[in-house]
């Protein structure tokens, strides 16, 4: 028999020891490649550059410029992670809109949304510098794309909106 009654191969080797050696081998094999650049958990850094980042807030805020300004430090959140303080670079408010079309149907005009009087839209624009790789913009441990959800907060708000661009400055 190669097994015997107490577990042993060839009557010499525990069975479990083989197994305990096998998996400590196979996580330092790992860890091994993923130091080396091999493994899918970490991408190759090809370098930073500062980044500007597009966020689309829409909601109802009566004075935007009240909360924060070009200038100012935010603290934002991708993805449900904590990222960092980041420097707040521009802010355009406008007063939310809506497409009425013209009594023939042939054009489409935007006016302000009477339903929503004090809704503001933002676009806000933050400045950080990130590290480049093959599959984009990283902050920290998250990817900036367009589409993902950001979070700008500060002393007097938290705001929730999404990134619609990314302009990276390699100077």
């Amino acid at each position: 028999m190669i097994i015997d009654s107490e577990g042993r191969l060839f009557g010499r080797i525990n069975i479990i020891d083989i197994g305990i050696l096998l998996v400590l081998l196979l996580a330092l094999l790992g860890a091994m490649l993923a130091r080396a650049g091999y493994a899918g958990i970490n991408a190759k850094v090809k370098g930073t550059a500062v980044v500007e980042v597009d966020c689309l807030i829409r909601g109802s805020l009566l004075r935007p410029a009240d909360l924060f300004k070009a200038g100012d430090r935010t603290f934002i959140t991708l993805r449900n992670v904590p990222y960092s303080s980041v420097a707040v670079v521009a802010i355009h408010s406008q007063s939310r809109m809506i497409a009425v079309p013209s009594p023939d149907g042939k054009a489409v005009t935007a006016l302000p949304d009477p339903t929503e009087p004090y809704g503001k839209d933002l676009l806000v624009t933050i400045r950080e510098r990130a590290a480049l790789t093959d599959d984009g913009v990283v902050f920290g441990d998250s990817k900036v794309k367009v589409g993902v959800p950001i979070e700008l907060e500060g002393f007097k708000y938290r705001l929730k909106g999404s990134i619609v661009d990314i302009r990276i400055n390699k100077s």
